[in-house]
């Protein structure tokens, strides 16, 4: 795609197909995940959009094997079988905050349909979006974007973007691209196409009849970048969220189901119980069936005569049952509808006895009635064991509900204390991690969250370079942020630096009020105040024990009780004349001592031709002419003393 012959086959209604070998969602690993790569086509175009990459430029991008292979790496992070749906992948944060849902199409896959959806993509005011195209189970996009035809006029292609492999690229996912409408919704339609049959049989089931149409759901990029540090930070954040909440709800469903599962063996205990009770007591009903024979005999004997007794008798047991059997069964023992509460032994006797007067009535021999009356005992003694246990069950399994619900509201109060206990999590923004809030470094006037180890590497580094006033990182990285956050002493001490670190910043601290001295005497450095420092002219070294003091611009030592210090000497020179009697040319200043002679004096510096008195420094005459000279020395010295004695020094 990088010649302009290319580009000419395209505009001129040519279909291209590119593809690389090896870029495909099953060499990635997943199985199901052409609707996650399909979404990501249109989320990658639209961040190269956002990136000012437009046109030919887009075209190449999209085409180039970098970006396929950008677009399939998200299939190698779902490994489930499960099919996805549009719907649900365009609400995952990743997606949501770069994609816009414009409207959704629902039809039959058919040229017309497809050619109709394709328009209705073109006719879009924004110039660049997608459509997502599904037909379970597969899932196709196909993106618009305007490219230039010559340098006065620009057209529209249209890129589809199929991860699966087909015929036409058999290896890897191919993309598509068409200069027309109708060439790539002919794409579609040969793509996408069903059988017919599926249509015209009713008789197929719904989910059946599902593979038979297609949906499309248009997507615009949204109005806002989206591909920025803050954003993109949004999005981690909404997905972390959103994984917690889903791990809350699961961890709520496994407190569920291992109640439930408490539940269940408590259950099985009990009915296993049962079981072993009535095995017991089947096993002795058999041993003592022998005995009782004669009472079978005579219930076979009555049993067809039962329904011609006047008395209200319960249906008597039949003769492939015991008596154990019989009245083990509720549904055998009659009830009395009165309020008058009787015990369930009188019940059962009462029963058996009008069942046995029934058949005296009936002129039954009566040599039935003492084994009739044994077996009736052993009935009732077994049905009052029957009771007694009933009744323990029923309070051990209400002292066993009793335990259950103590234990379970004691864990849920452990729960409840363990979770207000516990600390909440933070991410640091500059390793990505989830920490507790015991790590956490607060910069002042900032709201940005650091852990302690990034924060303390931080300022060490910024330390190593004598870089003060240390800012937070996440401010000036921000470019909206007027008043970045800074680090205080308080925050450097909690971060645990070493005393050499510690002295540095120490330094850096005071370095703005203060400013470091050094005495050339004792040979120690000593901080002074800034501002006393900039306003005095001589300095003296603030130690004890040191008098040492000199001039701050020149440097050099002034001596205690001499004349007045000054850079270039003057003031010393001045001092210097003053005590030795010595005197200046009132034109050039140059310095005089006179040894012997009169007090005329004649300068000889250069140019100057100045003759003045010795005595009283008054200049005399500035000429180089003699008659003028004899003319200002004989009127000087009619007031002034030429001569006088000069001691010895």
């Amino acid at each position: 795609m990088n010649s302009k012959t290319d580009f000419d086959a395209i505009l001129s209604g040519q279909p291209t197909i590119v593809s690389h070998p090896g870029a495909s969602q099953y060499n990635a690993g997943g199985i199901a995940a052409c609707g996650l790569a399909s979404l990501n086509f249109v989320r990658v175009a639209f961040a190269r959009v956002e990136a000012g990459i437009i046109g030919r430029r887009l075209v190449e991008d999209l085409v180039s094997r970098q970006t396929s292979e950008e677009i399939i790496h998200i299939c190698s992070r779902w490994q489930s079988n499960g099919h996805l749906e549009v719907e649900d992948i365009a609400q995952v944060p990743l997606f949501e905050r770069a994609l816009e849902l414009e409207s959704s199409t629902f039809n039959v896959p058919s040229f017309d349909h497809f050619l109709a959806m394709l328009s209705s993509l073109e006719s879009l005011p924004q110039q660049h979006a997608a459509i997502v195209i599904t037909r379970p189970p597969e899932i196709v996009s196909c993106l618009k974007l305007p490219i230039e035809v010559t340098s006065e006029k620009s057209g529209v292609v249209f890129v589809i973007f199929d991860s699966h492999p087909r015929p036409s690229h058999p290896d890897g996912a191919g993309l598509i691209i068409n200069a027309s409408v109708a060439a790539a919704a002919a794409h579609l339609d040969n793509l996408l196409k069903v059988d017919g049959g599926l249509l015209a049989d009713h008789g197929l089931q719904w989910q059946t009849q599902l593979l038979a149409n297609f949906s499309g759901h248009c997507f615009i990029p949204k109005s806002q970048p989206v591909n920025t540090l803050s954003e993109m930070t949004k999005s981690v954040m909404d997905s972390s969220l959103a994984v917690l909440a889903k791990q809350a709800e699961v961890d709520e469903l496994r407190i569920q189901i291992a109640a439930l599962m408490r539940d269940r063996q408590s259950l099985e205990l009990e009915l296993n119980e049962s079981r072993a009770r009535l095995r017991t007591a089947k096993h002795a009903s058999k041993d003592k069936s022998s005995s009782r024979s004669s009472y079978r005999d005579a219930v076979n004997v009555v049993q067809p005569r039962a329904s011609s007794s006047k008395v209200s008798s319960p249906v008597l047991p039949p003769s492939a049952r015991n008596a154990l059997e019989y009245f083990h069964n509720p549904s055998n023992v009659q009830r009395p509808e009165k309020t008058r509460v009787e015990s369930s032994d009188y019940q059962m006797a009462k029963q058996v006895i009008e069942a046995g007067s029934s058949r005296r009535n009936n002129g039954d021999s009566k040599r039935y009635q003492n084994h009739y009356d044994g077996d009736l005992a052993l009935a009732a003694q077994l049905q009052r064991d029957w009771d007694r246990q009933d009744m323990r069950d029923v309070e051990k399994l209400r002292e066993k509900q009793r335990q259950y619900e103590a234990e379970y509201a004691r864990l849920n109060a452990e729960r409840v204390t363990l979770q207000a206990m516990q600390q909440k999590l933070f991410r640091c923004p500059l390793c990505f991690e989830d920490l507790p809030e015991d790590d956490v470094a607060l910069v002042s006037n900032c709201t940005h969250q650091l852990c302690r180890p990034c924060m303390k590497n931080y300022v060490t580094s910024r330390l190593a370079d004598k870089i003060y006033p240390i800012f937070c990182p996440v401010c000036l990285a921000e470019s909206t942020t007027s008043s970045p956050g800074m680090i205080t002493d308080e925050l450097a001490q909690i971060l645990g630096l070493t005393d050499v670190e510690y002295h540095v910043l120490q330094e850096l601290q005071i370095a703005s009020l203060s400013i470091l001295i050094h005495c050339r005497k004792c040979k120690e450095g000593v901080f002074v105040d800034r501002g006393e420092h900039d306003a005095a002219e001589i300095i003296g070294c603030p130690l004890p024990r040191c008098n040492f003091v000199w001039c701050k611009a020149c440097q050099q030592e002034i001596v205690s009780g001499g004349p007045k210090h000054s850079c270039d000497g003057s003031s010393e020179m001045d001092h210097l004349l003053a005590q030795r009697g010595w005197r200046r040319c009132p034109h050039c200043k140059t310095a005089f001592q006179k040894s012997s002679g009169c007090n005329h004096m004649t300068c000889l510096a250069p140019g100057c031709n100045t003759h003045f008195c010795y005595l009283c420094g008054d200049m005399i005459v500035r000429s180089a002419l003699a008659k003028e000279i004899r003319t200002g020395v004989s009127d000087h010295y009619r007031r002034c003393q030429l001569f006088e004695d000069v001691p010895e020094r």
